[in-house]
């Protein structure tokens, strides 16, 4: 394993903005316009990488919040790979952004692997005509070694990036997704792949096909949790009877291993085309890892039962965090939905379980350290508990913060410290 430092040393980054609708839109009523400010999603990164000995580059989302949230929020990685991956880089973001706002998935970073074409070469089996080979392309070894000893411990140590990572292979750039999924070692902790039913019927070797060596990886690594997902269109599933033998044979392949911790789904979408069926088979793929009955947790159904209302809900995630493999914490806070520390400490309060409510806004402020809201409910819960000496020292914190961001509420935050000023002896 390199270290840090000379990872760092190795690694150029040169960030540019990717902005939504980056096209420039000619404006002919100009004077009917105040202001144009790009909306960005992402970041493109050119790496340095001492293994390949080249740069290769990547688009980078990060979650909401993500400057604002402390380092104890870790967070898992999605990948998608080559031109396709580049290609639905933003359809991807908008779909992982709103799971995860509403709680459907957790908050996740999002890599297009913008150089990840690196692929052995493969016989075609007869699943692209006259077609015999396509030919290998860079050095797929060496580019997983890459990801491994470089990218991973960059990811990790650049944006707090966790172990937990996921691949996306579509089409023709599924090729380096499948050679990772075919390694004796387990790479990715999940792969989704659209439109392969035709590339898991061809080979490395004559005779032989993906199937065959999905299969074996599989029994060389069956007592690791994973999760593959498989989906087509139904213009492609139908195009070709050996497509759909080929879905057949890996379905009773993955059939043999499927136990607690290997699960697999396959779909085929009817009335979609191609590339059209992206959305949805992301939608169903996620559904299928991160499925509702685990990620809509009822905060207020949580504190109804017996116990301190911060530890029961610390119950509920650490359960969660077995389940996947990181760690998973509550959610500070979320627009417009009761399902958070923010809502519910306040919720505390109003119950008359103020002493509560001073646990909730404290690690509610914890997460999230430069959140005025969460001092001022903190400060709060501790007048409401007659902690008043402890609720001024709070009071005069906020103020302190307020002041710093300038805060529209720095006003009412001083009232309220001097009405505790006037209650005290």
């Amino acid at each position: 394993m390199i270290s840090f430092t000379k990872l760092f040393a190795a690694c150029a980054i040169i960030s540019l903005t990717l902005a939504s609708g980056a096209t420039e839109v000619p404006h002919q009523n100009s004077a009917m316009i105040s202001a144009t400010t790009p909306i960005t999603y992402g970041q493109q990164i050119t790496f340095e990488s001492k293994l390949l000995n080249s740069s290769t580059s990547m688009n980078i989302y990060l979650p909401e919040n993500f400057k604002q949230s402390s380092e104890h929020h870790t967070y898992p990685v999605i990948f998608i790979n080559d031109i396709h991956g580049s290609q639905f880089f933003h359809a991807l973001t908008g779909i992982v952004k709103h799971l995860s706002e509403v709680e459907r998935m957790p908050k996740s970073i999002v890599v297009s692997l913008n150089d990840g074409g690196h692929v052995p070469a493969l016989y075609a089996n007869g699943m692209w005509g006259d077609m015999k080979r396509l030919d290998n392309y860079g050095q797929p070894k060496l580019y997983l070694r890459h990801l491994t000893e470089e990218v991973f411990p960059f990811l990790q140590q650049q944006y707090r990036a966790n172990n937990h990572r996921t691949i996306i292979g579509v089409s023709g750039s599924a090729r380096f997704p499948l050679y990772a999924l075919t390694q004796p070692d387990k790479i990715f902790d999940a792969s989704l792949f659209l439109a392969t039913s035709d590339m898991i019927g061809m080979g490395y070797t004559q005779g032989s096909s993906m199937i065959d060596d999905i299969e074996k990886s599989l029994n060389q690594r069956a007592s690791t949790k994973e999760f593959l997902y498989f989906a087509d269109a139904d213009s492609d599933f139908n195009h070709d009877k050996a497509y759909q033998l080929n879905l057949k044979k890996i379905n009773t392949a993955l059939s043999a291993n499927k136990n607690e911790k290997f699960t697999f789904d396959i779909e085929a979408f009817d009335n979609e085309d191609h590339y059209a069926a992206f959305l949805k088979a992301m939608l169903s793929g996620f559904e299928q890892m991160y499925p509702n009955k685990l990620w809509a947790p009822r905060y207020r159904e949580i504190i109804k039962q017996p116990g301190d209302a911060m530890h029961n809900i610390d119950q509920f995630y650490h359960e969660l965090s077995k389940v996947y493999g990181f760690k998973i914490l509550p959610n500070a806070d979320r627009w417009n939905n009761v399902n958070n520390l923010r809502y519910i400490s306040g919720k505390l309060i109003r119950d008359g379980r103020a002493k509560e409510a001073i646990t909730l806004a404290q690690r509610w402020f914890l997460y999230q350290p430069q959140s005025s809201a969460a001092l001022f409910t903190w400060a709060q819960a501790l007048e409401k508990s007659a902690l008043n000496q402890q609720a001024h020292d709070k009071y005069e914190q906020l103020i302190s913060l307020a002041t710093k961001q300038k805060s529209e509420r720095l006003a009412e935050f001083k009232l309220a410290l001097l009405n505790l000023q006037k209650a005290m002896p």
